[in-house]
């Protein structure tokens, strides 16, 4: 494919390929997750890892998945225009200044977390002393994971999503290592969390790695010098800061649910809200991840092409055909963890220290989560097309709102919902998101197409009617049938038979709903469907 022809290629093609990246990841992310359900439960040692855990992967998602890469990615797009050695200067500044911004931050938390983190989490003190020493090994991840963003913008930047896409899944593969070859000759759960811990920095640094020396083989390795005085430094950062107080309402938000969960676990004995909370939200991940992101991430280098070409008016379709795509993608997603929520849960975690109890106590979350999916994946479309303008203000002051109204509404409704509260608030402030963030385009002179719009949804009403029916047939009258017969006559255990009655239940649902895609002539479908039959057609 030529140069031209490659440049021509949509943002929502370019996803699939990134999408199906994304798809390996999370599919060994959904393994590590079981491992993590059998070997820890929900009891003590869990919780305390999904809390340390948590404030590292908040501020990676705040940096690494988001505001850094996406207000570096605009700034190093100039300074090529400019040249490649600029950018390549350009890249080595932001980066030195970076890490010296992070060491200094992971010192300070070094620090003084055991002042503040057990007052924080709450519970025994053997509890709060748990979560510290976890944090004091974890929150290196962050040091790794920002400084492989830049390395990964710069990547995508030139639409390379291969080498990106592996940092995940490197990630991933440092817990299976461990659980895989260490926790067999282990017993001590204390002696594995840490030992878990420690495995995940290892994957840190060899994504960070990874990240670097693809760059450099690209030919655009950052020239490393401290100039504080480098005018993109302070472009960056004013872009990044606004950008950066938005972001934070939302990953701020997570961390007050993880904080409100603990103040239920605690009011309510075995509960093991914290974990289930936790196990819940990664399920939803897995289809915003491999949609969402996907989408936000192709649909910002073609945006800005358009942009720099002086071809504004070609924006709203490219948003247009790209929020399109992903409500055809994540509203099967949507529908099919809320009706199925329990096999799925049974499917992925049943076992060791994962009972029914602990699959009960995280359904009501995912069913409540499962219904924002099309609306985590379309805000970050929606954030991605307001940085192409340069304009992180606009998504501070949405998820200013927000993050309020989620707080808001968790503390009207524990005492009715428990933590099922924080997950239906999570929802509602994604969906109010949305639709503050499509209104507030109009501010850049882009108006969304509301009646091309309404047609397109309006068509993938019949596959999604046929889907629902067949997984509603599946889960209450094959499920309980299956279920029943494969104990008695082949012997299976409950986490096997949930699997089974899973791929019952999805296979012939996808084959459901891409037929009656096809026959409603969804365009969607056929950016599905045609990528398909081409590499059958070349295989």
């Amino acid at each position: 494919m030529n140069q031209k022809s490659e440049a021509n290629v949509s943002s929502a093609k370019r996803s699939l390929a990134l999408s199906f990246y994304t798809f390996l990841s999370r599919i060994l992310g959904l393994v590590r997750d079981h491992f993590m359900a059998v070997s820890f439960g929900t009891g003590m040692v869990a919780s305390a890892f999904s809390v340390a855990y948590r404030l590292p992967n908040m501020f990676r998602n705040l940096l690494a998945e988001g505001t850094l890469s996406q207000s570096f990615m605009p700034i190093f797009s100039e300074y090529e225009a400019m040249g490649k050695e600029e950018a390549k200067v350009m890249a080595g500044t932001v980066l030195s200044f970076l890490f010296l911004c992070l060491s200094l931050f992971v010192a300070f938390f070094w620090l003084f977390a055991s002042d503040f983190l057990p007052a924080l989490v709450g519970g025994s003190r053997e509890y709060g002393e748990l979560v510290v020493e976890l944090s004091l090994v974890l929150f290196f991840l962050i040091m790794t994971a920002s400084l492989s963003s830049i390395f990964m913008s710069i990547s995508n930047s030139h639409h390379k999503y291969f080498v990106p896409s592996l940092s995940p899944i490197i990630l991933n593969f440092s817990y299976l290592i461990v659980f895989i070859f260490a926790f067999p000759f282990l017993k001590e759960l204390r002696e594995k969390v840490f030992i878990l811990a420690y495995g995940i920095v290892a994957g840190g640094v060899l994504q960070l790695i990874v990240q670097a020396v693809y760059v450099y083989k690209l030919g655009y390795g950052p020239v490393f010098k401290l100039n504080y005085k480098h005018p993109a430094i302070r472009k960056i950062f004013k872009l990044m800061l606004p950008a950066a107080l938005g972001g934070s309402f939302y990953q701020i938000g997570l961390l007050v649910d993880i904080f409100l969960a603990n103040y239920i676990q605690n009011a309510n004995p075995g509960l093991g809200a914290v974990v289930s909370l936790d196990y819940s939200q990664r399920l939803v991940q897995l289809p915003t991840g491999i949609i969402g992101v996907a989408l936000a991430t192709t649909i910002l280098p073609s945006l800005l092409k358009d942009l720099r070409a002086g071809e504004k008016e070609k924006v709203p379709k490219e948003i247009l055909d790209v929020l399109c795509f992903g409500l055809f993608l994540t509203l099967p997603a949507s529908i099919g963890l809320s009706i199925l929520g329990e096999t799925v849960l049974d499917a992925i975690y049943f076992g060791g220290k994962w009972d029914a109890i602990a699959t009960k106590t995280a359904y009501l979350p995912l069913v409540f989560y499962s219904f924002a999916i099309p609306f985590y994946s379309t805000n970050k479309v929606l954030v991605s097309s307001y940085y192409a303008f340069q304009d992180t203000k606009t998504p501070l002051r949405v998820q200013f709102v927000s993050f309020f109204t989620s707080i808001g509404m968790s503390l009207a409704l524990m005492a009715f919902l428990k933590h099922g509260a924080i997950a239906l608030s999570s929802a509602i402030a994604a969906s109010l998101t949305s639709v503050l963030l499509v209104f507030l385009l109009s501010r850049h002179s882009v108006s969304i197409p509301w009646k091309s719009l309404a047609f397109r949804v309006g068509k993938m009403i019949l596959p999604l009617v046929g889907l629902v029916l067949w997984l509603f047939l599946g889960e209450i009258l094959l499920k309980p049938f299956w279920m029943d017969w494969g104990k008695e006559n082949y012997g299976l255990g409950h986490a096997n038979l949930s699997r089974v009655s899973l791929v019952i239940s999805i296979g012939p649902a996808i084959v459901i709903y891409f037929l009656l895609a096809g026959i409603s002539r969804l365009s969607e479908a056929d950016i599905v469907l045609g990528k398909l039959l081409r590499k059958l057609r070349r295989s």
